[in-house]
């Protein structure tokens, strides 16, 4: 955890434990939990405001528009579900959802830019930053010391994409996904892999097992940050430093996880989903083309609707030097120029409290965003995974060039037109650029 995000925490700490606003504890990121408030507010508030002006959640009225995007009409009437009970409890207070469906960011930012943003709103960790550099969310910090809304139980890696480069939060994790391994107990038996693999050196053991057992591709490794880098990590190395002032791709640690990532497509024990001739590599797993891979709770569903048959188990992703794993999530915030920011700022503080996370997680399709909301049973191994979790996307203002820079000298190393030296210089140079503001 940087700086940045310890300051903001310890920040936004001291001032409820001064204010009396001692909320539940969230859980680490990967389930979600009723509330978040105080038992006089259920939404997240306390019941007065230091200083002694009240802020009375139950006294609040207004009609909202809430947009987002959807992955399908499964979480749009859990959603709705969700809202109904928020409404139930605040009568005074109406909610409606509309989607975006189509370029979700390019939309929401023209309407961000034109000062007329809806109520409330999603912003993904991967622009996060952008949004909050060129000044147009709404800082929270305020809110939750005036307010007493408790963020200590926001699991650190789900909270910092959103805590701007001043230090403050400017919106609040509505849930979380988090890398694991996934392995076919099936193939891995065959090929007489008796154990799933815990390390990289047990990993790359087992995938050499896997191809004298006549699976052509063990593992599915994505060209992308989003899958490398948590390799990267559980070789100790990290793009920036842990304050995020430098670029620090060029670690000896660094050099070592990328090596590796490298490596392992090159001798064939790994392929890239368009070296095995699919989409993604759930979609190799699934088809059993590739016996391990590393995705997301989301792969779960996915493989109960479609592939039902295949047998597997859910690990951590192997350790070297640590244990390492990406997460990913997105926040409800308010725009600078939002309407209604009272009654925002109740329905902002149950989606994201204990009450409203709960059961938003209880749907099944997420994990909690903080400690103290339980995630799904048969989720719990990424549940665990949020303790070493580190944000997949989203690091820094301009994270979109330094991710498209990594991704392409990637490709190219593994093509054998660039090499592990390309991917640092380049990388190197557009994080640098990006903290240059440049």
């Amino acid at each position: 955890m940087g700086r940045l995000l310890a300051t903001a925490l310890a920040a936004l700490l001291v001032f409820a434990a001064c204010s009396g606003g001692g909320g539940t504890a969230a859980p680490g990121g990967a389930s979600a939990s009723p509330g978040g408030g105080t038992s006089a507010s259920p939404g997240g508030g306390t019941s007065a405001s230091p200083g002694g002006s009240a802020f009375d959640p139950n006294s609040i009225e207004g009609d909202l528009l809430l947009q987002g995007f959807s992955a399908g009409q499964v979480e749009d009437e859990l959603l709705n579900k969700v809202l109904a009970t928020f409404m139930t409890k605040y009568p005074k207070i109406k909610v409606r959802f509309e989607t975006i469906a189509d370029k979700y960011e390019t939309v929401m930012l023209a309407k961000l830019s034109a000062g007329d943003p809806p109520d409330l709103f999603y912003v993904q960790q991967g622009y996060s930053q952008d949004w909050i550099e060129q000044g147009v969310l709404q800082e929270l910090s305020t809110y939750a010391q005036e307010r007493g809304f408790d963020t200590s139980k926001f699991v650190p890696a789900f909270s910092e994409p959103f805590i701007g480069q001043d230090a403050k939060v400017y919106g609040f994790p509505k849930d979380s996904s988090i890398l694991a391994m996934q392995v076919n107990t099936d193939l891995l038996a065959k090929a007489g892999v008796t154990t799933t693999p815990t390390t990289t050196d047990e990993l790359v053991a087992a995938a050499e097992k896997l191809k004298v057992g006549g699976v052509k591709t063990p593992m599915c490794f994505a060209a992308e940050f989003a899958r490398a880098g948590a390799f990267v990590r559980a070789f100790g190395g990290w793009p920036l430093s842990e304050d995020k002032t430098q670029a620090t791709i060029d670690t000896p640690e660094a050099r070592e996880g990328l090596n590796f990532y490298v490596d392992q497509i090159k001798k064939g024990n790994a392929g890239r989903p368009v070296d095995i001739g699919v989409g993604w590599c759930g979609q190799a797993f699934g088809e059993q083309k590739a016996a391990i891979s590393f995705e997301g709770n989301w792969i779960q569903a996915y493989l109960k609707n479609d592939f039902p048959a295949v047998k597997y188990e859910v690990a951590p992703i192997p350790s070297a030097k640590q244990q390492a794993t990406l997460s990913y999530t997105a926040a409800y915030s308010m725009g600078v120029d939002s309407k209604n920011k009272d009654a925002s700022w109740v329905l902002l503080t149950y989606l994201t409290g204990q009450e409203g996370m709960q059961e938003w997680v209880d749907g099944g399709l997420v994990l909690p965003a903080r400690t103290d909301v339980t995630g799904p049973a048969d989720k719990k191994v990424y549940s665990d995974s949020a303790s070493f979790a580190a944000p997949g996307e989203g690091l820094v203002p301009g994270w979109a060039g330094i991710a498209k820079a990594f991704n392409d000298s990637l490709v190219a190393a593994i093509e054998g037109s660039g090499s592990v030296d390309d991917i640092i210089a380049k990388t190197k140079a557009a994080t640098e650029k990006a903290l240059q503001g440049q």
